[in-house]
């Protein structure tokens, strides 16, 4: 039986078929049926060759809704008071921290 194999590309052909198809003036559509290419693994590859190359010294991820905040616990003030944060997820757990 005769099965076909997967047709493995490496990052730099998959960024040679998007340039091809943006100098091209076809859509995305017509260039991936043209080419026998499955729509939906050249746009994903086109948005994680998009992502690598904005940000080149980070690993491509999908867009985040968390929040980075920084403090210094080293040098903060003994006169403040202790900070508590409290996130209640879903499923009724209840995230608590303390200093």
């Amino acid at each position: 039986m005769n099965q076909k194999q997967p047709n493995r590309r490496t990052s730099e052909q998959w960024q040679g078929l998007i340039d091809q198809q943006r100098e091209s003036g076809v859509s995305q559509k017509a260039f991936c049926l043209s080419r026998n290419i499955c729509l939906s693994t050249f746009t994903l590859w086109k948005r994680k060759l998009r992502q690598a190359t904005e940000r080149p010294d980070q690993p491509a991820q999908p867009n985040s809704d968390w929040f980075e905040f920084k403090t210094d616990f080293h040098h903060t003030p003994s006169d403040l008071p202790p900070w508590e944060i409290e996130l209640e997820l879903p499923g009724g757990v209840t995230l608590r921290m303390r200093r």
